[in-house]
């Protein structure tokens, strides 16, 4: 939505209201005195400033829902013929919050994410979660999953190391190619290829993490069930600014970050920032470690009120990285005579096992307001990935004996280049028909990709013995097996509209998508071609009471092509789902605070399950349910102390399978229950003045290990901590210096974080210190 326009959700904004200031930090004025001995008659325009720090009116159920930016007040033409004096403005320029700014604090208010237009997350009836960059900051997120850990409905600690980011939203997730990744970028679906060749985004180059759960299909396209998760990137800002932050820690972590941008040009049109960062860590596992460098220039360009320019570029490269693999549930989870299979114990073979990922990407979001009623938008990213997989892994499915030392390996590798093109075109309008507000969006979605991939089978690699490990035996690497070229397109032609009649917000929505893969096998010069179309949708109705209570209900779709074949021949289809949702969010005026409430119930068909007459394919009879609650609280309850807290119950089973054992079982790897809180304390004056403590908690429940469910992984429950001090409050000449020191798992406690077979178990992160000394001007 248009930073220049008023939702029109909610009636207009009188001038008397526009014109109150708020907090002066969120605000410039500038003030000129205008004396008159007659009443001069004032104008108000909306004058919006470029960017930089946000704030908002707190909502009501009669208060606007996207209020004015800027007010000028002026004297009318002819009017200073009757002044003695006068001084030609006052102007009170004020930065509404939008989807992309900045989040003062903790606490969000307007979103992007779950409706494509700048609406406060009370009116959205589907439930959204926004980690603000105060909270990444606060917590020392080094992943995107990190970020989400105290997110109601989300479980990302599921495995050691940053490789591949793989989080369960509602149940729904997986590891490999079956894994759901953070896949939203600034409105537009990232790129991906078949195996390893996965985009990962580093939150230093991040405003906002957003959550949106249950079905996404309408807006985005193909999507899991369970939600996305979507990222914002950082943006200009009106203000020159800049930071720069060195980063020590254990296991010889050494990092460095800077941040630095604002205004180009005296005009105030065109502003730019520049952010980058290095790191190296070794993980908990040996011969296994973490390199990255990320460089996130920006450029922004409003040559008037009505349009905007923004440029965003990415690069990363994360080089001579390593896979840390799975290992047996014996030795792990369950004690084995043998002895404890150790946590840093690493399965691979360090002259082999590698994993290299270089990511660039180009893009922009253009955005012109014709007029009070109608907005366009395109949003456009080209991105392309190179990854090299080597890595020697334990045989999941070989059997492994209680007391038995050496472990079944093979080996494989594959290396894959992703070129991609997103494009999202959207028109807006905003408008009336009676006593309803409309703000109604049409949507051209495309993205298209070509991944080249040459991969290997499955290679035999000469056991190791996890008490006494021998590495550097020879083995054969294995071929090439597959050397394909997917050239896959998707088109999406999407609808919605927003309406409200008094307090009814009604949210309907509807999208059409075609997806086209072609697939070459440049060994056998084999081609198939497998073509795919889905309707989705969403309905859902909010009503806004006065003081900030919005209970909601929704309906919504969602589909997913599944790549493949039947042993007859025949593409498989795309898997499809339906949520039904309902709850309650609160978030009431005057307080920066947010509560929410949620039920759901997901089902989905069309499931790939074992083809029981012909082993080795598959067949789409099976189906799947996922049922829960979940609660979420963010609130700054003073200036002195924040509070987060989440909790999930998920009730997930198979509900139809080839397999009839199978019938009734949980889902593998999702936990049955999640809790988490977070606090943070900042000492207001005296002595302690400068100095914040904050703890959290995050306790993850019990979960199936495999999924026949013959065994479980069990609970856990793990403590962060975190302190911070600002230097200038002890000296004024040191105003700006900041030194932090954060721990995960700061009573360092050794568990399995998820398994997915007998033979397939994830150890969970140790205690991880991150100390860091920055400075900010």
């Amino acid at each position: 939505m248009s930073p220049r326009t008023q939702h029109p959700l909610a009636p207009a904004t009188p001038v008397r209201e526009a014109t109150r200031l708020p907090r002066i930090k969120d605000c410039t004025v500038v003030l000129a005195v205008v004396l008159s001995l007659s009443p001069v008659p004032l104008r108000a325009e909306t004058k919006p400033p470029f960017g930089g720090p946000s704030s908002h009116e707190p909502h009501t159920g009669s208060a606007p829902l996207n209020p004015v930016r800027s007010v000028r007040v002026a004297v009318p033409p002819g009017g200073e013929k009757d002044a003695d004096i006068a001084l030609p403005v006052l102007t009170v320029t004020r930065r509404g919050m939008t989807g992309t700014d900045p989040v003062p604090g903790l606490v969000a208010r307007i979103s992007a994410t779950g409706t494509k237009t700048d609406t406060p997350l009370i009116a959205v009836p589907q439930a959204v979660s926004v980690i603000p960059r105060a909270q990444i900051d606060q917590q020392a997120a080094r992943s995107v999953g990190d970020s989400v850990r105290y997110t109601p409905g989300v479980f990302a600690d599921t495995r050691i190391g940053g490789v591949l980011e793989s989080v369960f939203l509602r149940g729904f997730g997986g590891f490999a190619a079956g894994a759901t990744n953070p896949q939203v970028l600034d409105g537009l679906p990232l790129v991906k290829g078949g195996n390893w060749a996965a985009q990962v985004i580093d939150p230093s180059t991040l405003e906002r993490v957003e959550v949106l759960r249950g079905p996404a299909s309408v807006l985005y396209g193909q999507a899991s069930p369970g939600g996305i998760v979507a990222m914002v990137s950082k943006r200009p800002t009106e203000q020159p600014f800049g930071a720069v932050t060195l980063t020590s820690g254990n296991r010889n972590r050494a990092e460095a970050a800077f941040d630095i941008g604002g205004p180009i040009g005296d005009d105030g049109s065109l502003a730019y920032r520049l952010n980058g960062l290095g790191r190296r860590v070794d993980t908990q596992v040996d011969f296994s470690r973490e390199q990255r460098v990320v460089l996130a220039p920006t450029l922004a360009w409003r040559p008037d009120e009505d349009t905007s320019l923004t440029l965003l570029g990415f690069y990363q490269n994360d080089p001579h990285n390593n896979f840390s693999g799975w290992l047996p549930a014996e030795g792990t989870l369950f004690p084995n005579p043998a002895g404890r299979i150790r946590r840093s114990f690493f399965p691979g073979e360090p002259g082999f096992d590698a994993y290299d990922r270089q990511q660039a990407m180009i893009g922009y979001a253009v955005e012109h307001r014709f007029d009070a009623t109608w907005t366009v938008r395109q949003n456009l990213r080209y991105a392309h990935i190179d990854t090299r997989f080597e890595g020697a892994a334990v045989n999941f499915f070989a059997p492994f004996g209680a007391t038995s030392r050496l472990l079944e390996r093979s080996a494989s590798w594959s290396r894959e280049a992703v070129d991609g093109l997103s494009l999202d075109n959207q028109a807006q309008a905003d408008f009336a028909t009676g006593p309803i507000a409309h703000t109604l969006l049409f949507g051209l979605g495309y993205q298209g990709s070509r991944a080249d991939t040459d991969a290997s089978g499955f290679g035999p690699v000469p056991p190791i013995d996890f008490a006494a490990p021998v590495y550097g035996r020879p083995f054969a690497v294995p071929p090439a097996a597959p050397r394909t070229r997917q050239d896959w397109n998707r088109v999406g032609l999407y609808a919605q509209d927003q309406m409200r009649l008094d307090r009814w917000v009604l949210t309907i929505g509807g999208r059409q998508d075609w997806s086209f893969l072609d697939t070459a096998n440049r060994l056998s010069a084999r081609n198939s071609q497998q073509d795919d179309a889905a309707f989705t949708g969403r309905v859902g109705a909010t009503y806004l009471f006065d003081g900030g209570l919005a209970p909601y209900a929704s309906y919504a779709t969602s589909f997913e092509p599944t790549l493949g074949t039947t042993f007859a021949g025949a593409p498989f289809k795309p898997t499809h789902a339906r949520q039904t949702e309902a709850g309650v969010k609160y978030q009431p005026p005057g307080l920066e605070s947010f509560f929410a409430v949620s039920g759901f119930d997901i089902t989905q068909d069309n499931v790939s399950t074992a083809d029981p007459a012909h082993p080795f394919y598959k067949v789409q009879t099976g189906a799947v349910r996922s049922r829960g609650i979940e609660l979420e609280a963010r609130a700054t309850l003073s200036d002195s102390l924040d509070l987060i807290g989440a909790y999930t119950y998920l009730d997930t089973t198979v509900s139809r399978d080839s397999n009839p054992a199978l019938v009734g079982k949980r889902f593998v790897s999702v936990p049955d229950q999640l809790v988490s809180l977070w606090a943070n304390y900042r000492f207001p004056g005296g002595p302690l003045a400068g100095l914040s403590l904050a703890g959290g908690i995050r306790a993850i429940g019990r979960s199936a290990g495999d999924p026949a469910n013959s065994f479980s992984v069990p609970a856990v429950t793990l403590v962060d901590a975190a302190i911070r001090y600002e230097l200038g409050a002890a000296d004024p000449g040191l105003a700006g210096w900041q030194v932090s020191v954060n721990a995960a798992n700061l009573f360092d406690r050794t568990s399995v974080a998820s398994c997915f077979a007998a033979g397939g178990c994830f150890y969970g992160n140790g205690r991880t210190v991150i100390a860091s000394l920055g400075y900010r001007w």
